[in-house]
């Protein structure tokens, strides 16, 4: 075993060196005396030098364990300055919390509140990152991701902000001209305003509830766009029919500028997900954000009047 695989021998010791107490060095390692001792004894084993001398009611450094002592203790002070630090990142407001959001509903939803966190914890730094790419926590570059759609995976937690729902809408004008869709085989006859996914580089399926079953459509498109906004865009100016989220669609619709159809097949069990990676001890600084975002999104109680 070589000395950087025994630092807890070297902690030890130290402990014991700059106490002169076996059960003060335990009280302050929080583990039993007789494990320092043991921690200490195979240390001097690997060194085959005496460091400490042992009598019934006292502990002396010996010449050898004072030019260790001496040796190790910038390193030591170094490693158990960093190890406070490290802890106060994880127990204090402050810090930095990097955030991937998918574009649309991150530009509309999330992005407005990023100031209001900022006034409450000005210690902790946001950064914010728009794409519809994977997100890989594992990579360790992001903290918290928002995404969309049916997440399956053991390793994350992920809690709802809102319900999803792709709502199929055109223009007045379109429609107007085109005639209202009935059913999904009238979609094979109308212009078609595409999302493409980032993931894939294809056009994202129309999706649909078919008698309670979750279907998927894919349907020829006479317009193609990444961004979520530009299919709403496009779709006002009467390109076409589009599945829009309901955050972005919502709006458009009580304009008058969007009308939906097919009400009936829209599909449920969709959402927009605050994502974060499952852990013994999250950082405050992401569970304070964390925190922060879902009770933004929770039904605010209507104000009395009275």
């Amino acid at each position: 075993m070589s000395i950087g695989k025994n630092f807890a021998g070297v902690i030890a010791f130290m402990k014991v060196a700059a106490s002169g107490s076996f059960s003060e060095a335990a009280r302050e390692l929080g583990i039993s005396v007789p494990a320092v001792s043991r921690s200490v004894s195979r240390l001097e084993a690997q060194l085959n030098i005496k460091l400490l001398e042992r009598t019934t009611h006292r502990v002396a450094v010996t010449p050898e364990g004072r030019c260790f002592f001496e040796s190790c203790l910038p390193s030591v002070e170094h490693l158990l300055k960093a190890t406070a630090e490290l802890k106060n990142s994880t127990q204090l407001p402050a810090g930095t919390v990097r955030i991937n959001s998918t574009v649309g509903f991150g530009r509309s939803n999330i992005a407005p509140l990023l100031h209001g966190f900022k006034k409450i914890y000005p210690e902790i730094q946001l950064e914010f990152d728009l794409n519809d790419r994977h997100v890989d926590f594992s990579e360790g570059r992001v903290d918290v991701a928002i995404r969309n759609g049916r997440l399956e995976d053991a390793d994350i937690i992920a809690r709802q902000l809102l319900p999803m729902q792709l709502i199929t809408c055109g223009s007045p004008d379109y429609l107007s001209a085109a005639g209202l869709p009935v059913t999904l085989d009238d979609l094979q006859h109308h212009d078609i305003v595409a999302f493409r996914l980032e993931k894939t580089g294809k056009p994202h399926d129309w999706e649909f509830d078919v008698g309670g079953a979750f279907t998927q459509i894919s349907l020829p498109y006479n317009q193609l766009f990444n961004d979520p906004e530009l299919v709403a865009l496009a779709t006002i100016a009467g390109g076409g029919l589009a599945q829009i989220g309901s955050y972005q669609a919502e709006n458009w619709i009580e304009k008058g500028l969007l009308v939906p159809v097919m009400p009936q097949y829209i599909a449920q069990g969709r959402g927009h997900f605050i994502c974060y990676r499952r852990r013994e001890k999250t950082p405050l600084r992401v569970k304070l954000f964390v925190d922060y975002i879902v009770d933004a999104f929770k039904p605010k109680e209507p104000v009395s009047l009275l």
